[in-house]
């Protein structure tokens, strides 16, 4: 199977090998469109699943991922990505941010992909016919804000929703990626806990750990050290920002308070406050909002746990 490398995402998994068994059957992979939250690992599963796209020798068809923020426009796309990339070539292509795909691309793909039983499509743009062999090229498209998404555009794509990591999940991608150092279960699960759900957070923590092994001449790596590493680095529990650290202690003292209030103390815009900080502290059930903004139990009990 597909993706045994990869940990967590089962979900994800079992519809895309799904996907790979009915290429190797018909050399036709729907478009499909990878919905989640930054940091789940769109592009990684859709370079996998590209991996697993092979020509009838058995060998990896190109992939390509493009962010879509930097296409100009339907002339761009066609002069600078179909031209190279795309004529009479297998390719797998990703557009990532898909959101923010021009709106006169967006409109061509209403017409492109519109394909109903065929496997080919001619497309005119500009005087100039355009030929996309779908037993050749494959279309990916991945983004955090699939509401973004013009609507009749969406409904061309199969959406693979991604869903957050579990603790387990991201301490096991965490083990595999350090090898070459042994931990104890309570340091690992410590660390787990601040990973925020997130696969790219949970690299990052393999990161700044690999350097403190390595800085330190640590080859077995204890909670004592996960002590000394999180007053190094400034790590907070449960992986909160100093800003969320912040947001929750001002409503301990506070008590209630309105999100203006919260904006004039922090120093930051309402709209910063709400699309940069609540939503985790809201994830985890250390805030509530009933109106106004206050602490639940669980973020009383985190709080007084660490002042």
């Amino acid at each position: 199977m597909a993706f045994e490398n990869l940990v967590g995402q089962n979900s994800v998994k079992k519809k895309l090998n799904f996907y790979i068994d009915a290429y190797v059957q018909t050399s036709v992979v729907p478009f499909l469109l990878f919905v989640g939250a930054k940091g789940l690992g769109k592009t990684e599963f859709a370079r996998e699943f590209s991996n697993n796209l092979k020509y009838s020798e058995g060998i990896k068809r190109p992939f390509v991922e493009i962010n879509s923020s930097t296409i100009r426009g339907a002339g761009a796309f066609f002069e600078q990505i179909f031209l190279p990339y795309i004529l009479d070539r297998d390719v797998t292509i990703l557009f990532d941010e898909a959101h923010a795909l021009p709106r006169d691309l967006t409109m061509s793909f209403l017409t492109i992909f519109n394909t109903e039983n065929s496997t080919t499509k001619d497309f005119l743009f500009k005087d100039s016919n355009y030929t996309f062999d779908f037993t050749r090229q494959t279309f990916l498209f991945a983004t955090t804000e699939s509401d973004k998404i013009f609507a009749p555009l969406r409904d061309r794509l199969v959406t693979i929703d991604f869903d957050n990591y579990s603790n387990e999940d991201l301490a096991q991608i965490f083990l595999n990626r350090l090898p070459e150092v042994s931990f104890e279960e309570e340091a690992v699960n410590i660390i787990a806990s601040t990973f925020r759900g997130n696969a790219r957070n949970c690299i990052h923590k393999v990161r700044d750990v690999g350097f403190y092994c390595k800085t330190k001449n640590i080859d077995k790596f204890t909670s004592k050290h996960t002590k000394d590493l999180f007053n190094t680095l400034s790590i907070l529990p449960e992986g909160l920002t100093n800003i969320e650290w912040r947001i929750l202690n001002i409503l301990r003292t506070e008590g209630r308070c309105s999100l203006q209030t919260l904006s004039a103390k922090t120093g930051l815009s309402r709209s910063a406050i709400q699309r940069d900080h609540e939503n985790y502290l809201l994830q985890k059930g250390y805030m509530d909002i009933d109106g106004q903004r206050l602490l639940t139990p669980r973020g009383h009990e985190l709080v007084y746990k660490h002042i």
